[in-house]
């Protein structure tokens, strides 16, 4: 799959070239992204894009602040820490497909929304776990590509976190099942 993928990318890097157009000069708005299928021109736009950024690291009220200031037509675009890496990107796109149909799991991690990060961080703070959800939830952190919900303690750890917390309790994942997602929403680059 991952050879198909990819050499369908090279047809489409290669046509737009001979067109004459310039991947990274073409402009789509952040929704447009979400639905193209051109994944060369969304890695090109958003490895590009700077507005997913760390700040307030561990100070989670100032988090909460900055987000909250934030509108929620904005969009946290980019990576937060290393550089996007295309073949991971085109990895975790595919694998999100598998999720479009729960409007909670953001289906780009590296062009959400405002009104989805804001809304997951929410969820981080009011979800409620019984002993046993709690149990999955504990296992989990620990259990992803970053050993934590994110690479570092920013918007996106509590993001995460929120994420977690519904797919336990609205969809009864197990911490194997949330560590999957996680995976697939890290927005670190790399």
């Amino acid at each position: 799959m991952s050879a198909l993928l990819l050499a369908i990318l090279a047809v489409v890097v290669i046509t737009n070239r001979s067109a004459g157009a310039s991947v990274a000069n073409l402009t789509m708005t952040p929704e447009d992204l979400l639905i193209s299928t051109n994944l060369q021109q969304r890695f090109a736009t958003l490895g590009a894009a700077h507005t997913d950024v760390c700040a307030n690291l561990g100070n989670k009220p100032a988090i909460m602040a900055a987000m909250q200031r934030l509108p929620d037509g904005n969009y946290l675009q980019g990576s937060c820490c290393d550089p996007m890496n295309m073949r991971h990107y085109a990895q975790q796109i595919a694998a999100l497909k598998a999720y479009a149909s729960d409007s909670n799991i953001p289906a780009d991690p590296y062009n959400m929304s405002m009104a989805m990060a804001k809304r997951l961080l929410q969820d981080d703070q009011s979800i409620a776990l019984t002993s046993a959800q709690q149990s999955e939830y504990d296992q989990a952190p620990g259990k992803t590509a970053d050993h934590g919900w994110c690479c570092c303690q920013c918007w996106a750890w509590y993001a995460h976190s929120g994420l977690a917390k519904y797919l336990i309790t609205a969809r009864g994942f197990s911490a194997a099942r949330v560590v999957a997602v996680i995976n697939l929403e890290d927005c670190c680059g790399g």
